[in-house]
């Protein structure tokens, strides 16, 4: 595997049915004011991100 990317930034990537459900649960979470959820998807995204498309959301990403 290729070296991974690091950002911070959250960026869904194109075409990707799971970035986009992981992302739409966070909004709703965090409009919601749910922060155990809002917590729960950022930790799915991070793993998702890093597992699935190489890139490293380094810490406080939004």
């Amino acid at each position: 595997m290729a070296e991974a990317v690091t950002t911070r930034r959250f960026t869904p990537e194109a075409g990707c049915s799971r970035c986009t459900t992981l992302d739409m649960a966070r909004r709703h979470a965090k409009a919601i004011h749910d922060r155990s959820a809002e917590t729960d998807a950022r930790v799915l995204i991070r793993q998702h991100m890093h597992r699935d498309h190489g890139t490293v959301l380094e810490a406080g990403w939004t």
